[in-house]
């Protein structure tokens, strides 16, 4: 991954701008209050790159609800759980769910660790954040 997205994605994180929700890029809860996944954030941080160069934005659908999201969820260029292939390449990273090598191996013998299934598992924004600034060449 860029270094440079790396640092604004990290500091988007951290910021508390963003409420954090799992299973989906961007979801709205009862109240219409949009919360994203760490890799809806990183949508969100290409849509504003692309606007302030003047450049054309992926297109955000909103979805009025569906089984999983009765309240709502948007779709970020026709993608709901990974990263459509812009931000992927804009981004730098080597794959859509944020997969990268860990330090440790897991119960099942896997190393492999994966930014959205961190984020839908409860580690809250600024643990990803870490995780991100540690492995981000990997990513």
């Amino acid at each position: 991954m860029f270094k440079e997205v790396m640092v604004k994605w990290v500091k988007a994180l951290r910021s508390g701008k963003f409420k954090q929700g799992t299973g989906t890029l961007k979801q709205f809860n009862n109240k219409g209050v949009a919360q994203h996944c760490c890799l809806g954030v990183l949508c969100e941080l290409y849509n504003d790159s692309m606007r302030k160069s003047k450049k054309k934005t992926i297109p955000e659908k909103v979805y009025d609800n569906d089984s999983d999201f009765s309240h709502g969820y948007s779709r970020f260029g026709g993608k709901k759980e990974d990263l459509p292939k812009e931000v992927k390449d804009w981004a730098g990273m080597k794959n859509s769910l944020g997969k990268f090598q860990a330090n440790e191996v897991d119960e099942y013998g896997d190393r492999e660790e994966c930014l959205a299934d961190l984020n839908d598992m409860g580690q809250k924004f600024k643990t990803i954040a870490n995780i991100i600034e540690k492995n981000y060449e990997q990513l």
